[in-house]
């Protein structure tokens, strides 16, 4: 298949890392694409480098307007792309050189409007890399699953342009920032089946350590993502248990604090979890977080992992 893919990247103050995406992208065994850098207001040289790699390659196209989120960015890109077919790539995000190639042929299928790829995931403070299962990816009509947890990241997924353009394109809204993708995704799998390519075809880059305080981000903003969603997935005729699937993101994000050590606020995500879908035993695990003295947990904790790893 030889069709025209428009592969979308926002930019912004990315210069340290883009030259690298920009090289796995365009090295990708289906030369039919078009790259769009999408500079979102950057302060840094993003600007100028955008515009050189633009120059050594016709295939790359530079853009650049006001700061507005990623989201906004993206759908910038989506409006200038000339592909029947966008792929996502953030950008410090790098792409295996089959990628397109294995996931173009999943179209053939008229009903598949999204096709993902796995992604190894790439912690580079620690040097250390994973490649998550594929246990819990789903194709076809995935919106039930979907809702539970984004299953795949961006930088693994392309979309017919017109099933995207159909659904309103991503909402920008910055309430949604870290999210704005699942909220789309969310969407597209109201109207059309997901397929997938059971491979790990990206490399998702995590930089910095501050992962507790990004928990806490995502956290609010997966929240809004459900509120926003219920009402069009109820357009559609679909319908989910909006308080129970709540109640399990706050259970999980109380987790995360809680291996973060952050006690306190892990106490008061279980009561939150409580107060969505009366459960008791969430309510007594946030009193005790509450009330026990962190130092109690900080020894428990320790010595839990120090057992772990005898």
């Amino acid at each position: 298949m030889s069709e025209l893919i428009s592969v979308v990247v926002p930019v912004y103050n990315g210069a340290k890392y883009l030259s690298k995406t920009v090289e796995s992208i365009l090295a990708q065994d289906h030369q039919a694409l078009e790259l769009l850098l999408i500079n979102d207001g950057s302060s840094d040289h993003s600007q100028a480098l955008i515009e050189s790699l633009a120059a050594q390659d016709p295939r790359v196209k530079a853009y650049s307007k006001a700061n507005g989120g990623v989201a906004n960015a993206r759908n910038y890109g989506i409006k200038k792309a000339q592909g029947d077919f966008i792929a996502f790539c953030d950008q410090d995000d790098l792409w295996l050189p089959s990628k397109l190639s294995k996931q173009l042929p999943l179209f053939a299928n008229d009903k598949v409007g999204l096709v993902y790829t796995g992604a190894i995931a790439d912690y580079v403070l620690y040097n250390k890399q994973s490649k998550p299962s594929f246990e819990h990816k789903h194709r076809g009509d995935v919106f039930a699953q979907l809702i539970q947890q984004n299953m795949f990241t961006c930088c693994t997924a392309m979309a017919r342009k017109s099933v995207i353009e159909h659904v309103g394109g991503f909402d920008d809204d910055l309430a949604l920032m870290g999210v704005d993708d699942w909220h789309l995704w969310l969407k597209l799998s109201l109207v059309c089946e997901f397929d997938f390519v059971a491979e790990h075809l990206a490399i998702h880059v995590f930089h910095g350590d501050n992962y507790s305080l990004n928990d806490q981000k995502m956290h609010e903003a997966e929240i809004v993502c459900l509120d926003k969603i219920a009402d069009i997935a109820t357009s559609h005729g679909k319908t989910a248990n909006w308080p129970l699937i709540k109640q399990q993101l706050h259970v999980r994000y109380a987790k995360s604090y809680i291996f973060s050590g952050l006690y306190s606020l892990a106490g008061d995500t279980y009561l939150r979890a409580h107060r969505t879908e009366k459960n008791m035993s969430y309510r007594l695990k946030g009193w005790l977080l509450k009330l026990i003295p962190n130092l109690a947990w900080q020894l428990m904790q320790k010595t839990k992992r120090k057992f772990a790893r005898s």
